[in-house]
């Protein structure tokens, strides 16, 4: 199977460069465009419970503007077609659903944990949701 759309998931941990690398691979092996995506989570709990406000939404996701477009330049560097996006929101079920349908994505690359402590004992949250939810196909990288 060739694919044609490859999604990876950034968060700034070692295993998202991990899966950075795996799908900046698959995208030359296959002539593929790779879709990078960093979502700035926002939890309706913390809201409620912390009162976040926007703005410190707003300084994550352009701080994390920042830090995709070094990914970029690295994939553009290696000869991939690349586009990198920013997205505040549900991580879940935009990494699962939305971005990777309105995208047309047919493969998703993900780390096995993510920056969360907690996640780190056993494959992360947000990867597990995806592995039940998306329509097509997940690599997890260790």
């Amino acid at each position: 199977m060739a694919y044609k759309r490859i999604l990876v998931g950034l968060d700034g941990s070692k295993q998202a460069d991990l899966a950075f690398a795996a799908a900046t691979d698959l995208a030359r092996v296959f002539s593929a465009k790779l879709y990078l995506l960093w979502v700035v989570n926002r939890d309706r709990g913390m809201d409620l419970s912390f009162r976040v406000s926007d703005d410190f939404y707003q300084d994550q996701a352009r701080k994390a503007e920042e830090d995709i477009k070094k990914y970029v330049n690295k994939a553009e560097k290696s000869g991939t077609d690349v586009t990198g996006t920013v997205i505040i929101g549900n991580t879940k079920t935009i990494l699962a659903t939305s971005f990777p349908q309105e995208n047309d994505i047919d493969l998703i690359v993900l780390g096995d944990t993510g920056l969360n402590a907690l996640e780190k004992v056993v494959v992360g949250s947000h990867t597990s949701y995806v592995l039940r939810n998306s329509n097509c196909a997940v690599l997890v990288v260790k």
